[in-house]
């Protein structure tokens, strides 16, 4: 790539052919190796490294920078001269050249420096060399002097006294001293042992560790890194192959006007370059779409820009989170294709690896690969070895939960700013129907366009991808239209650690984002699903966060095991998947050691039934939450009777608020308490929770009703501690049956009695066995 137009340059040719002292025409190349790192402030151009010249029968032409190069960082270097022939030895010299001289014959000044062996400096288009009378005067300095008009050598006093310079052992050099005091410039700290602050003028945070390198996070601060674009398996999207630019911005105070398409916001800041970028505006899109999605067709100012359509809410702005930057869909897609094209070469593990900035991802969803994604992973067949294909930001905190009192989206570190949006309910449809879940980042999935539909019919692509220190934000939109974070529906298994998602949507005032979650199942949005049911066993999520705005939230399923899982604000926070978009039915179960779920309208949700109508089957330890009214249910009656399993609540909720929508095997407990026991002295129906009822009837007899004995895990003990009788009733007719087979559909329990239920798993009845 030729220098830019306007940089000042030195043509340095061979004069004559070079030879060797046989005659031959040399034959091999030069290297011409200056400083490690210079710039050309002004024109933003960094300058380093080797130019290499080939030699053509001993002849070159190469074109060079001279070190006094108008606004260069260092003047007065030298180009280190490396001769590496193959028609006899090499050697090394050094020549300085000036933007004096634009024209430099290589003999006039290839030699070493008379007096100190390095190099020759070129002046006023002549050579030091011209004004001597032959090579031998350079042997005797004084000689070489009086032939280059330089003079007499200056004398020097030495001695060991005051004014005089130090001769041998001079007994004033041992008296050597620690520097001490405060460090300046680019030190910082005290002497003796300064730490660096900066480097060229740029910051430099954190200490690095083995195989570290330091790497620009942006023009005027850089951090210590692991070494990855060097690696052969590591593939950085902003290496210059792919050459992602990862400027994503995000402000909190976008305004615009109604039917407007100028955008006024004090702290973006716009630069020139703003122009044509992507861009979207949360609260200008049309009702239930929500986000403007659109780029920029001109600059006023750094506060005011004008898009490319207007403002479509029916009303003003303001207070709206805007999002923009370069669109690295592109770049990010061909580092993706390169690391398969790795894989397919016979390796095993491929790394995409993303440095912490943000990423901006407008692109249309893809469907080439067997998926509907941004950026998409392809097939590998199952009769080849297992390959790892593993999606990678810089450092923990990717899943971090956003502040109640943030004005802006949370997104942290190595973060993908989806643009993507559908523009109606009907759109979304289609697009599923025909493709599959489309998420920011997929792999082969449920789509029937293509005739494959991985994930369905235990048909899987043979490969682990991996979502590793990454957040991942998706446009935000009232009805649930966004495209998902992850989709790895099709895939044989997955590994997803310290991993954020959620829409562009905020919790503060005056933020209405995410007070009616019940919106979200307007659409059909999924938020992260991982490997569909068929026996893939080893699926793990560890340390997840949905910050909210799907419809649902994740797809959870078989064999997996979730260490610490969030959701918010979403439709349904966890959906326990027994089988979905054809794939088989569940067998095996899944574990959660720790859920967090509030603000959703249904904290566990069940999609279809397992294999022959049992399953799927959920053991969660702890599933925490604020909801006055946490709700279980499914999306039809046979997928919630078929659900097995445990959940052990916690949290703020209210215990007689807890439901489930219709009988299920899936058994509640109260995590509060260490017994479920409750004394009641009223009339009372009996929640999914409780277990053990003191009856007090002092009072006066009453009734307790039982609910539906379909598939209910749960086992009842009623104890009557008053002096009247305690009735038992059933929900809709139900019997209860005593052990010789007699059915009623109510019991009596009399004072100082206790009788103990649980469903007959006959479909309809109760059975008691101990009053």
């Amino acid at each position: 790539m030729p220098l830019p137009v306007g940089v000042e340059t030195v043509t340095l040719s061979a004069g004559e052919p070079l030879t060797g002292f046989d005659g031959a025409l040399a034959k091999g190349r030069l290297l011409f190796t200056g400083p490690d790192l210079v710039t050309i402030g002004d024109r933003d151009m960094v300058l380093g490294g080797t130019v290499e010249a080939v030699l053509d029968d001993g002849e070159f032409t190469k074109v060079l920078v001279p070190s006094d190069a108008t606004g260069m960082s260092q003047t007065g270097w030298t180009y280190r001269v490396e001769a590496v022939l193959t028609n006899g030895p090499g050697w090394v010299r050094y020549i300085l050249l000036s933007k004096a001289t634009p024209d430099v014959k290589l003999a006039d000044v290839l030699v070493p420096d008379p007096v100190a062996g390095e190099y020759s400096v070129l002046v006023d288009g002549s050579s030091l060399l011209a004004k001597a009378e032959n090579l031998a005067d350079l042997a005797d300095p004084a000689a070489a002097r009086d032939n280059l008009d330089l003079g007499e050598a200056a004398v020097l006093d030495v001695g060991t006294e005051e004014g005089t310079v130090a001769a041998g052992d001079d007994s004033r050099l041992a008296n050597s001293r620690t520097p001490t005091g405060p460090a300046g410039g680019d030190l910082s700290g005290n002497y003796p042992n300064p730490d660096v602050a900066k480097v060229r003028g740029v910051a430099v945070s954190g200490a690095p560790t083995a195989g570290d390198a330091l790497v620009a996070t942006d023009s005027e601060n850089a951090t210590w890194s692991p070494v990855a674009s060097g690696d052969p398996w590591v593939f950085d999207v902003t290496a210059a192959a792919y050459g992602a630019a990862g400027d994503g911005r995000v402000v909190g105070d976008g305004a615009m006007s109604s039917g407007s398409a100028v955008l006024t916001s004090a702290t973006a800041d716009w630069p020139s370059t703003v122009v044509g970028k992507p861009i979207s505006v949360k609260g200008a899109g049309p009702t239930g779409v929500t986000t403007l999605v659109t780029t920029v067709a001109s600059r006023q100012s750094p506060t005011q820009i004008t898009l490319n359509a207007a403002n479509a809410s029916g009303g003003a702005v303001s207070s709206a989170v805007v999002i923009w930057g370069t669109d690295d869909t592109a770049a990010i897609q061909a580092a993706v294709d390169a690391a398969e094209a790795y894989l397919a070469g016979g390796r095993t593990y491929a790394q995409v690896y993303f440095p912490p900035r943000a990423f901006v991802v407008a692109g249309a969803l893809n469907t080439s690969k067997s998926g509907s994604g941004q950026v998409v992973f392809g097939v590998y067949p199952t009769s080849g070895v297992k390959r790892v294909l593993e999606f990678r930001g810089e450092g923990d905190g990717a899943a971090a939960v956003r502040h109640w009192e943030q004005a802006v989206p949370q997104y942290a570190g190595s973060c993908l700013l989806s643009l993507g949006v559908f523009a109606s309910t009907a759109a979304q449809i289609a697009s599923l129907n025909a493709n599959g879940n489309p998420a920011v980042i997929s792999g082969p999935n449920e789509g029937t366009s293509n005739g494959l539909a991985y994930g369905s019919a235990a048909r899987f692509s043979n490969v682990m991808p991996v979502l590793k220190n990454l957040a991942i934000l998706t446009t935000h939109s009232a009805y649930g239209l966004t495209y998902g974070a992850g989709n790895l529906w099709g895939c044989a298994n997955a590994h997803v650690d310290d991993f954020g998602y959620g829409t562009a949507g905020t919790v503060a005032s005056p933020s209405t984002d995410y007070t009616s979650p019940g919106l979200f199942g307007t659409g059909l949005s999924v938020g992260l699903l991982l490997p569909a049911p068929g026996n893939n066993d080893n699926v793990i999520a560890r340390n997840v966060s949905c910050g909210g705005g799907y419809t649902y939230a994740m797809f959870l399923t078989e064999h997996a095991v979730v260490d610490r899982y969030m959701a918010l604000y979403c439709w349904a926070g966890l959906c326990a998947v027994g089988s979905y978009a054809g794939s088989v039915g569940s067998v095996h179960a899944m574990k959660i050691l720790s859920a967090s779920i509030e603000a959703c309208t249904n904290e566990l949700y069940i999609v279809g039934a397992g294999s022959s109508g049992v399953g799927p089957t959920v053991d969660i330890d702890q599933l925490s939450t604020e909801n006055s009214t946490p709700t279980v249910d499914g999306n039809s009656l046979g997928a919630l009777m078929a659900a097995l399993g445990r959940v052990r609540l916690t949290g703020l909720f209210t215990e007689a608020g807890v439901s489930i929508a219709h009988p299920t095997g899936i058994e509640l407990v109260n995590g509060q308490i260490p017994r479920a026991i409750k004394r009641k002295t009223t009339t009372f129906t009996c929640s999914p929770i409780d277990r053990t009822l003191v009856c007090d009837t002092s009072g006066g007899a009453f009734t307790s009703t039982l609910p539906a004995a379909d598939v209910n895990p749960v086992e009842y003990a009623f104890k009557n501690i008053g002096a009247n009788d305690l009735t038992v009733g059933t929900t809709g007719g139900q019997l209860i049956y005593t052990s010789s087979g007699t059915g009623a559909t109510t019991a009596t329990v009399t004072t100082g009695q206790t009788l103990r239920v649980q469903a007959l798993y006959n479909g309809s009845a109760w059975g008691w066995y101990a009053v």
